[in-house]
């Protein structure tokens, strides 16, 4: 280990190190400027001093002139500088904190500070230790009003993020308190739906429609949020107005069905009325049954094989369609009333009593 016998460092691993380190240490860089200063202010002595070697040393006074010029003595300004640069050194570049984080802004700013306020100051006079306790206030100063920043701004940020997370509880707790007003809202009209239902025997996929159309109404309409009234009053509405509409629905349905039993019913009547009355015709009254008969294949020309059997259609239809109904009659009252007494002219009724035109 090396040490360095200005500034008493002892971390160099070799004595290339401390050479390396006396290029920036503080105090042999101020040993150096006083030094120059005391050189600087003995030369006009020993210009004035006669130079006895001098015709000696003109044969060689041009080898030595540039060792001469380069060992030179800095000039004041330079000297100001070195020292400058030492002072900003130790107090900017070398200074560490846990009062917050320095920034290159802030030693930046801080250099810019020292070097304006030392620029007015005669470093040699003050020495470098008092130039450094100068550095370090306007340091100080300078770092104390970045930090307090810092500090402020670290503080709107917390605010700001406990701001934002609170906002997002919030949020979230009135989301989830309005998607359970709205389900329980959707729930209770679930219920007046089947009990409308069940009210108007509604069943099946009518019941289905029904409910469905109400949950999807409402899950349009609801958002929760609305106040209680409010969100009463969507509700009335839609039920109201999905129950008029099944009530109209399920009224023409009924009215359909009504009018479809009375169609029934009344084909079922008039067919009955019109086997009854054929089968009292041909009970009672056969041979008015066998004129009705003639009179029906006559208009509709019902009669099989009447334009085919003669080239005169008339008069064959005159000769054969009556004989052959007649014939039909008779075989049928032979088979159901084989003991049967012939028709009388007039016919009676079944009590006995004359019918109206019976003489």
């Amino acid at each position: 280990m090396a040490t360095c016998n200005f500034c008493k460092e002892d971390r160099f691993q070799s004595e290339q190190g401390v050479k390396a380190h006396l290029k920036t240490c503080e105090r042999y860089l101020a040993e150096k400027a006083k030094k120059a200063r005391a050189t600087s202010g003995s030369l006009p002595q020993a210009a004035a001093a006669p130079d006895l070697s001098a015709p000696k040393l003109d044969v060689v006074k041009p080898i030595h002139e540039p060792s001469l010029k380069q060992d030179a003595s800095p000039t004041p300004q330079q000297q100001w500088r070195t020292i400058l640069q030492a002072v900003k050194m130790r107090v900017v570049d070398r200074y560490v904190t846990p009062l917050g984080q320095v920034t290159t802004s802030m030693r930046g700013h801080a250099k810019l500070m020292i070097e304006q306020t030392l620029a007015r100051l005669p470093l040699e006079e003050i020495g470098f230790e008092e130039a450094c306790e100068i550095a370090a206030a306007i340091r100080d100063r300078l770092y104390a009003s970045a930090f307090h920043r810092q500090e402020r701004e670290a503080e709107r940020q917390r605010v700001d993020t406990a701001a934002h997370k609170k906002k997002e509880v919030e949020t979230l707790g009135a989301l989830l308190r309005a998607d359970r007003r709205k389900k329980t809202l959707v729930q209770q009209a679930n219920q007046h739906a089947h009990a409308f239902c069940q009210e108007k025997k509604i069943t099946g996929w009518a019941r289905l429609s029904v409910v469905g159309d109400i949950e999807s109404r409402l899950e349009a309409l609801l958002t929760g949020d609305e106040p209680i009234l409010e969100a009463q009053a969507i509700v009335r509405s839609v039920l109201d107005f999905r129950f008029l509409e099944a009530e109209a629905t399920l009224a023409a349905a009924r009215a359909k069905a009504d009018a479809q039993w009375h169609e029934d019913v009344e084909a079922v009547l008039v067919l009955g009325a019109v086997v009854g009355l054929v089968a009292f015709g041909l009970h009672y009254y056969p041979a008015q049954m066998v004129a009705i008969f003639e009179w029906i294949e006559r208009t509709f020309g019902l009669a099989p094989g009447a334009e085919t059997s003669a080239p005169n259609p008339g008069s064959s239809e005159k000769e054969t369609t009556p004989s052959a109904a007649e014939a039909r009659l008779r075989s049928t009252r032979r088979r159901k009333y084989p003991d049967e007494p012939p028709d009388p002219p007039f016919p009676c009724a079944p009590s006995g009593v004359a019918m109206q035109g019976q003489a």
